[in-house]
């Protein structure tokens, strides 16, 4: 049976798949109730059986809201909003998973996913940013994908020039017509499959053990924090209680 992405559950596929790849999650209590406040946001450690450390992943769901359409800026669509940060550590500093799925009910899917590597280490990049890199291409035909971000989206979303400094080249972005949800569910899977083998394949990875990316990772880190400490994307859902 098909399943229907305008109800469809996205946080909790991805909680189950990011589940399988660390092994044990363990629901803990907000680390940032300033930005917990619209709709249900849980948060993760590792749990006791857990293959591998991270530190945090931030799961927020927002049923029914309303979301400036990306075409016509004066609509509001209702819409269901899912958004995932999973922050690696510095033991294990692999990429940083974010993924943003916005469902314009019966319209279409604005999608932002991506595996941010931290380090600019070419031994690094070729191992966790390559294949990323390759996936893309297997989605690179799916109407409404959008590869360069114009001035013209900068306008309608500005907190994307600061956004793409941490980007990888397998970044998806784009508005999806909503009658290819199989193909998003499909593109959302294949992504989290890959960060499940890097999970899997981490603990003796040499690359992750290097000093010099560790700390690398940490800073970068600290600085895609900073930078989302300081976005507003309350424009976007105008209706939202402040």
């Amino acid at each position: 049976m098909e399943r229907d992405i305008n109800a469809f559950d996205i946080n909790g596929m991805i909680y189950e798949k990011l589940k399988e790849g660390y092994g044990d999650l363990q629901e803990v209590p907000s680390k940032m109730p300033a930005m917990d406040k619209m709709g249900e946001t849980k948060w993760y450690d590792p749990g006791e059986k857990a293959h591998i450390s991270f530190q945090s992943l931030r799961m927020q769901t927002i049923r029914d809201v309303e979301i400036r359409n990306f075409y016509d800026r004066q609509k509001l669509d209702l819409s269901n909003s899912f958004i995932i940060t999973l922050m690696p550590d510095e033991t294990y500093p692999l990429p940083l998973y974010v993924v943003d799925v916005d469902i314009h009910k019966e319209k279409y899917v604005h999608v932002i996913t991506d595996l941010i590597p931290l380090s600019n280490d070419k031994e690094y990049r070729k191992k966790y940013e390559e294949p990323v890199n390759q996936l893309k291409k297997k989605y690179a035909s799916l109407p409404g994908l959008i590869d360069e971000i114009t001035d013209e989206i900068h306008k309608i979303f500005p907190a994307l020039k600061e956004f793409e400094a941490f980007t990888s080249g397998g970044r998806i972005f784009g508005n999806i017509p909503i009658e290819h949800g199989p193909q998003i569910l499909e593109l959302l899977s294949d992504y989290l499959d890959i960060y499940s083998s890097f999970v899997k394949n981490s603990v003796d990875c040499k690359i992750l053990k290097k000093d010099s990316i560790r700390s690398e990772a940490m800073e970068t880190l600290g600085q895609f924090l900073m930078m989302m400490s300081q976005l507003d994307f309350s424009d976007d859902m105008p209706n939202m209680p402040k």
